[in-house]
């Protein structure tokens, strides 16, 4: 039987301060996703534990949750083949979209740290909120630094910065990938057409460039979802996303 492979995850250990871990179950793994989970555990003191299963695989999820390990989210993957992208466009009035300066880190870093509700450690009741703040700021800080993704968009209102898109790129099995890596509108330009026109000019702007344009959210964020809809993405694969602290208590 294909065994599950147990990893150890440095960046975020470094934000919680005790080991991270994130199981990956082997194909059709079943109950050995469980087991290994178990056996792995017994061995940390302090721990938290992460997975993502297909929504089809069953078995897995029932073996992971034997062990401990709680469904906090759905995550969703949203795909459009890049043939399918539509043309650029016209920005609506007063929105501006253009590549992140130095200048503008202090703004990108506060709209990642106040613009998330939906994400998987928002949504843990075991994870305060000013972690998972502050994993988003954290992941934003890479881009910043430029140690992670292609490329960081702004959207600006009347001259303020209101949003952010980030990009990453990538191969699936020789297809060429432009992935929405993280994107937020600030919650005060939240609902003005913002996060739409960051969507359109990014399928806009890779539709050329690659094979396929995907994001990924969390089907409690309805919003997210029917804005990627409204685009042309159609949901590609689903995936229960699964955590587990190890000598954890609410905060």
């Amino acid at each position: 039987m294909p065994t599950s492979e147990i990893c150890a995850d440095a960046w975020l250990a470094a934000l919680f301060g005790h080991p991270v871990f994130q199981i990956r179950p082997g194909a059709a793994a079943g109950g050995d996703a469980g087991a290994a989970l178990a056996q792995h555990a017994r061995s940390q003191p302090r721990a938290f534990y992460f997975a993502k299963v297909g929504v089809a695989d069953v078995a897995t999820v029932a073996g992971l949750s034997r062990a401990g390990m709680s469904v906090v989210d759905v995550s969703v993957t949203f795909g459009l083949a890049a043939r399918s992208a539509p043309q650029a466009q016209a920005l609506p009035a007063g929105i501006d979209i253009r590549e992140a300066r130095d200048a503008d880190a202090a703004a990108v870093l506060d709209i990642a740290e106040t613009s998330f509700r939906y994400s998987r450690f928002h949504l843990d009741p075991l994870i305060p909120s000013r972690l998972a703040n502050q994993i988003k700021r954290e992941w934003m800080a890479s881009y910043l630094a430029r140690r992670r993704g292609e490329c960081l968009w702004i959207a600006t209102v009347d001259g303020s910065p209101a949003a952010f898109l980030a990009v990453i790129g990538g191969d699936d099995h020789g297809l060429r990938l432009k992935t929405i890596d993280l994107v937020a509108v600030a919650p005060s330009f939240q609902q003005k057409g913002v996060g739409r026109a960051l969507v359109h000019f990014f399928l806009a702007r890779y539709g050329s460039g690659c094979d396929r344009l995907q994001v990924g959210t969390q089907i409690a964020n309805v919003a997210s979802c029917r804005l990627y809809e409204a685009s042309g993405m159609r949901i590609e694969r689903a995936e229960y996303v699964l955590h587990m602290h190890v000598a954890a208590t609410p905060s």
